[in-house]
């Protein structure tokens, strides 16, 4: 019993994590303003057999540890089940401006998947350079 239950948290906590940025390329438009907002959109899927919890953290970064901006919510995926995610990071104008193009940013992505009654997890921290 427990090899297979061990075997669903791993299906499905793979499923999630995967499941959980957008595969390929996807454009980013800030919405012009002060501050200036980043909206991004994610559609996280539980294809497995557990019921899942995902918490997804966006962050923008300068100079290597300097936070600009920073957003993160968590959602509870049934299994066979979907939803959405909207994260938006605020950026006073002024550090927009100085910041963005530049190579000393960095997109920061943490991804945490938890099933089985928090006895199977994962976590992964992703960064991007470059201001875009």
């Amino acid at each position: 019993m427990g090899v297979a239950a061990f075997a669903l948290g791993v299906h499905t906590m793979i499923g999630v994590s995967g499941s959980a940025f957008p595969q390929g390329e996807q454009e980013i438009q800030p919405l012009p303003g002060d501050p200036v907002v980043i909206p991004l959109s994610l559609h996280p899927r539980n294809e497995g057999f557990l019921e899942a919890r995902l918490t997804v953290s966006l962050s923008l970064v300068v100079d290597g540890g300097n936070f600009l901006a920073t957003d993160s919510a968590t959602v509870t995926l049934p299994p066979g089940g979907s939803e959405p995610v909207e994260l938006e990071l605020r950026i006073p104008l002024a550090q927009f401006q100085q910041h963005m193009g530049s190579s000393d940013v960095s997109w920061v992505a943490e991804v945490q998947v938890t099933t089985l009654f928090s006895l199977i997890s994962f976590s992964n921290t992703m960064t991007v350079t470059g201001g875009g």
